[in-house]
């Protein structure tokens, strides 16, 4: 069961990488940073989802950056369409990370405590699934990417800049 776990995981990150590879070529944003994630912070839990056509691995909200939209304003969009989730104030920066496609393939890493409003429990077209992680004990099935940027948050890491 473990292996099949496993598989499943990778077959996730595969299709969330076309996905990407896809938002990237047919983007007409011109920001330098053309997606976001964003750590959602309560007490010592941090909150990941799990996408419809990816089921076997967990991810950080997050997406594109819209033309004409601030990364910032992209994060708490974002927040707000795949959980439910109202952003009153974003905290901080983890870093800036590039991706596979180069200098054009930016990803922002934010976090912050400050929201309001309850988890939205239904699914919807993108999300099929949201829950609260304990920062100390993520699950095996999460993106090694997005593990990196909550291990930097926890151990204090800010402004970092490196590959996604």
């Amino acid at each position: 069961m473990h292996l099949v776990r496993k598989f499943g995981m990778y077959l996730s990150l595969t299709i969330i990488s076309v996905v990407h590879t896809v938002r990237y070529w047919t983007s007409l944003s011109t920001n330098t940073i053309q997606g976001v994630r964003v750590i959602l912070v309560e007490g010592r839990r941090v909150l990941l989802v799990s996408h419809w056509y990816a089921p076997w691995t967990w991810t950080l909200p997050g997406g594109g950056v819209d033309k004409n939209e601030s990364p910032e304003e992209a994060a708490i969009r974002e927040v707000r369409e795949e959980t439910g989730f109202v952003v009153k104030l974003i905290a901080g920066e983890i870093g800036r990370y590039a991706g596979t496609w180069g200098r054009g393939d930016m990803v922002a890493v934010f976090y912050t405590g400050d929201f309001e409003g309850s988890l939205a429990l239904k699914p919807n077209l993108e999300i099929m699934a949201r829950c609260w992680f304990d920062i100390d004990n993520l699950p095996e099935e999460i993106s090694p990417a997005n593990r990196r940027r909550i291990e930097a948050y926890r151990d204090g890491v800010r402004n970092e800049v490196g590959k996604w």
